[in-house]
């Protein structure tokens, strides 16, 4: 007998709890992934309302301080002004200045200060300022400048001397002045130190100088120390100045000026300043252009002959003198004279050839009037002449004698007749007068 074979039901327990599992599952991955998704979202959308617009790429800005000094007084007013420089566009700027001692310890801060800021200084402060700026466009630039430092004293002092050098025996006066707001009144001391340091001369005085004769012989050079004092504040000044040495080597030439082409004649010589020792041989060079001369002689001096370049230009040229054994140099300017080579610049007897030639043209002009003058009968009449009288009425009667020829009715010079024919008219070659002859 045969069995039947079971049969299971289309859907049993465990099918459905299959089923389920994988639902639910896929429903678990789908809503992590959904608040994945919202979690992102929502962060960028935070930070984008969040993050200030950013600024494009070509945008830049700079700044630089500039100080009106590189040095101030004890009670001076600062003076320090901001240039920005910014690309694309300028903007409105907001500036924060800050003054700093040498220590870099804060003295001054002021937000939303002008573009030239006004630092007024103590009269007790002395030292380093250091002013330093930074500058904000409004649009996300915000830049600081490199700090710009100065110094502060509280006086400074002038002096100077009315001669660059000495010779043993000289005066030299000294004048000296101070720019001070904290001495005002001041006294002066003064001393002249020479070259070992000793003190030669000193005084005191209210006046703003002093002079100092040198002995002879005198120190090579000496220094001069002049000192200003009020209620306990001082400032000093130093100059030094030193006995003459050495050589001048001078130049002269035999005329103010040249052309191109003309020959120059020139004198080197040259002058001891102070105790000097003189070299046996001398070695000289000239140099004119393109063109240089050498000369040895025996004596401080020597004469040179050099013919300038046809090409050389007008104006001026320039000319390098020099001597080897002593060192001494000369550079000087030769006047270029206008115009041709011997023409503008020769002279006839001590007078130019120009005016020679100036002259003669003048007197042919004044022989050619003279000759138009006389041509004209005399006086003036040539330059202006009337309107000339209607010839009387009727023919005029040529005389039968020979030559055939009448006289002008108006100036009464003959008129040659070239022809017997009659009637005709002719023309006096004096006075212009027409008439008819018959």
């Amino acid at each position: 007998m045969r069995r039947r074979p079971r049969d299971f039901p289309a859907d049993s327990g465990m099918g459905r709890r299959m089923s389920f599992a994988r639902r639910w599952r896929a429903q678990a991955l789908g809503l992590v992934f959904v608040i994945a998704f919202l979690a992102v979202a929502v962060s960028v959308a935070s930070t984008a309302r969040a993050a200030p617009r950013p600024i494009e790429p070509a945008a830049a800005m700079t700044v630089t301080v500039v100080l009106d000094k590189s040095s101030y007084l004890s009670g001076d007013t600062a003076s320090a002004t901001a240039i920005v420089y910014r690309t694309p566009a300028p903007a409105n700027y907001t500036y924060t200045w800050r003054v700093r001692d040498f220590f870099f310890r804060l003295l001054n801060q002021t937000a939303n200060g002008p573009a030239t800021f006004l630092y007024p200084i103590a009269l007790s402060y002395t030292g380093t300022l250091r002013f330093d700026v930074t500058v904000n466009d409004g649009q996300g630039l915000v830049v600081g400048s490199p700090v710009q430092s100065a110094a502060v004293a509280p006086a400074y002092m002038a002096l100077s001397l009315d001669r660059g050098d000495y010779n043993p025996g000289d005066t030299i006066s000294a004048y000296y002045s101070v720019a001070s707001h904290v001495i005002t009144r001041p006294t002066y001391t003064y001393e002249v130190d020479d070259s070992a340091a000793t003190v030669v001369f000193s005084g005191a005085t209210n006046y703003t100088f002093f002079s100092f004769t040198t002995p002879n012989p005198s120190s090579r050079f000496y220094l001069f120390r002049v000192t200003a004092t009020d209620r306990g504040n001082s400032t000093q000044a130093l100059a030094t100045i030193a006995q003459a040495s050495g050589f001048v080597l001078g130049v002269t030439f035999d005329k103010p000026s040249y052309v191109p082409g003309e020959v120059i004649h020139a004198r080197l010589a040259l002058t001891a300043r102070g105790p000097a020792s003189w070299p046996s041989q001398f070695r000289w060079s000239l140099t004119i252009g393109a063109v240089t001369a050498t000369a040895i002689t025996t004596a401080p001096a020597a004469d040179f002959t050099l013919t300038l370049p046809a090409g050389t230009g007008g104006g001026g040229i320039v000319l390098f003198a020099s001597e080897a054994s002593t060192g001494a140099t000369a550079i000087q300017s030769v006047p270029m004279a206008a115009g041709g080579v011997g023409f503008w610049s020769t002279d006839v007897g001590g007078a130019p050839v120009y005016a020679i030639v100036l002259g003669l043209l003048f007197l042919l002009v004044l022989v050619g009037v003279v000759g138009l003058w006389r041509r004209t009968g005399g006086g003036f009449r040539f330059l202006h002449r009337g309107t000339p009288p209607p010839p009387p009425e009727g023919a005029t009667h040529a005389p039968a004698a020979t030559p055939m020829s009448v006289n002008c009715r108006r100036c009464g010079k003959p008129i040659d007749l070239t022809t017997s024919r009659r009637p005709i008219e002719v023309m006096c070659p004096s006075c212009g007068e027409t008439q008819v002859v018959t």
